[in-house]
This record gives C-alpha cells, structure tokens and sequence, in this order.
C-alpha cells in the first residue's frame, strides 16, 4: 500500500496530547500575564461587551476516511512481479463519523469491489487508489457515498501488524476456525474461533481472511475489521494510563491530513468524556454480480441506498437497519 495521506479514524496520544497541549497552554497563560500589560479599563469593558463565540467547526459532527491499504512493501510478497512497484489497492475503506456533542461514533464500511467510473474506466472502488491515489479515492467515495470526509487516515500490512504489536495486542472474538499466513512473515496462522486476545499477525489474519466464510466473503471479512476498529476505541478509552503510548502507536504507524491541533483537541474532548462514547456500524451495499463489460465480480452502485445509511448515520441509527448484514458461517 503506498502512504498518501490512513487507516483512523483514532482510533484517527490521548493522555500524553492532552497534558502535552495544557502544559503549553499554561505556559503561555504565564508568559502573557508575566509580559503582557495590564488591560485598561476599556479593554476590559470591549471584552466583556464581545464574549467568544464557540467555533461550530470544533463541535459539528464530521467524517474522516479510514484507509487499510494493500501495498506488499516489506511483505514476503514484495518480489512478486504484481506487487514490486509497492502501490497497492484500498481493500479497506470505512467512513468514520465523529460527533463531538454525543460523543457518538459511527463506522461505515464501504464495500472495496463496488462499481465506479474512473478515467473513463468501469472499475472496482479499491482500484482508484491505485491509479490516482488518496485524492482519486476521495473524490470516489463522495460520488458514491454524497460523504465529503474532512480527513483520511491510511494504514498498510506492516503498518498495521507494528501497531496492534506495539498498544500490547487487541481483544476479538473471532466467528469461526481460520488459517492464513501472515503476509508481513510468511509464517502460518491459525486462529479458533472464540474470544481471545490477539497480537498484530493474528488480528491482521482476522482481518484478511474471507475464503473461508460460506456465503458474502468480503462483507463477513469486513465486519471483522469494523470489530477491530470498535475494540481498539473501547480498549484505548478505557484505559487512560495506556492511553498516551497506545494512539501514540496509532500515529506512527499511519498517514494522515489531519492537523495536529485539531486532533489533540477532538482526542482530548473524547478522551475526557469516555463513558458517553458510543459506537454504530455496519456496511453500505454489499450485494453484487459478475459485470459483463469487465468480467469481474463487482458490488453492484446503489447510490440511493447509501444516501439512505448515511442519513441513518447522521441520525445516530443504526446503518444495519437499512442494509442488514450476512450471516456469518464456515464454508462447509
């Protein structure tokens, strides 16, 4: 996967930002009133006449673009002729609503093999990325979708396994028995199906496998990956004295546009109200067919139905309500 912008998201330093922009902002409260001269009598008079006003920006909900990209750079794969140019495909997009008020957060997945127009071109959603990178994959998405994201995170394979590794693993319950290697080392894995705690290899083999489901291969894969981005924001926010290091891990293993303050302060507005967060997800359309042009498998356009998730979204419902989700169970 190249590195454009992530996969959020996050889940998008929570401790170590909050306290890292109070010291700072204490520190130059005490060098404006050491330096700064008194207030005369009618700047004082000017200030209580014109309080501030609260920034809408900084309190309206907004949608942020979750990346999981496939590039086999430092993979085992990377020598392959297909892969050896390092860009890889957006397999993993999901659109992450934030509402700053209700503390609500809402995840979307938007199915990688569904049909667009690109150059003039019918080919698969995941494909942009490839040819015109984050802002073709952008531009894609809110034709599809009518979702401007404000940012997008962006995460490859070894981006992903180093930070699941490096916040100490992640909590899944995992549907079914699956086995798969693990692209970053080649090495076999094998998963039973339970709850359990996994490392950066195992999460990224919940999160890749899809031939092993019965029916709906994608979509199953996809509500594993949604889990993973679910638990990580339940397990950061309910440990604050982990907090710092583990979405400091986040960071540094993703590309981001979002600016540093503007996250240190939605981190730390979320991190102070952890038990208000609540989650929503589910998918957009996932239902499809083999397209006669291109002879691939493609998710069918329905650009109707998502106008009706992301309403549903927007109104902190739940999007299963209007696409439910597969059945998930082992190919037999």
């Amino acid at each position: 996967m190249q590195k454009e912008d992530g996969i959020v998201k996050l889940c998008k330093k929570i401790a170590l930002f909050v306290s890292a922009a109070m010291v700072a902002l204490a520190l130059t409260a005490c060098a404006s009133q050491s330096e700064a001269p008194e207030p005369t009598d009618v700047e004082l008079m000017n200030n209580q006449a014109a309080p501030q006003e609260e920034d809408e920006s900084d309190t309206a909900p907004f949608w942020v673009l979750l990346v999981g990209n496939d590039s086999r750079t430092g993979t085992v794969e990377i020598d392959k002729p297909e892969y050896s140019n390092g860009v890889g495909r957006s397999d993993t997009m999901m659109l992450v609503r934030l509402d700053p008020q209700t503390y609500q957060i809402g995840i979307v997945t938007i199915p990688r093999d569904t049909m667009c127009t690109y150059d003039d071109q019918t080919m698969k959603i995941n494909d942009t990325y490839f040819w015109g990178g984050m802002p073709a994959l952008l531009e894609q998405v809110e034709l599809l979708t009518g979702v401007k994201p404000q940012y997008y995170l962006d995460m490859d394979f070894v981006e992903f396994e180093n930070a699941i590794n490096s916040i100490g693993g992640v909590n899944a319950d995992v549907p079914i028995d699956m086995q798969l290697d693990d692209i970053v080392s080649g090495e076999r894995i094998e998963l039973s199906a339970g709850e359990q705690h996994l490392d950066g290899s195992q999460a990224l083999v919940l999160a890749r496998s899809r031939k092993q489901y019965a029916d709906d291969l994608d979509a199953c894969r996809q509500i594993q990956d949604r889990q993973i981005v679910e638990n990580l924001i339940e397990q950061i926010a309910s440990n604050p004295a982990d907090a710092a290091s583990a979405c400091q891990a986040l960071l540094d293993n993703m590309d981001t546009d979002w600016d540093a303050t503007k996250m240190i302060d939605m981190v730390g507005n979320f991190a102070s109200n952890a038990d208000k967060i609540t989650i929503i997800s589910g998918t957009g359309p996932y239902a499809g067919g083999i397209d006669e042009g291109t002879q691939l498998w493609m998710t069918t356009r329905d650009e109707a139905t998502w106008k009706e998730v992301i309403k549903a979204v927007d109104a902190g419902q739940e999007p299963t309500n209007i696409v439910p989700l597969p059945e998930v169970r082992p190919a037999s």
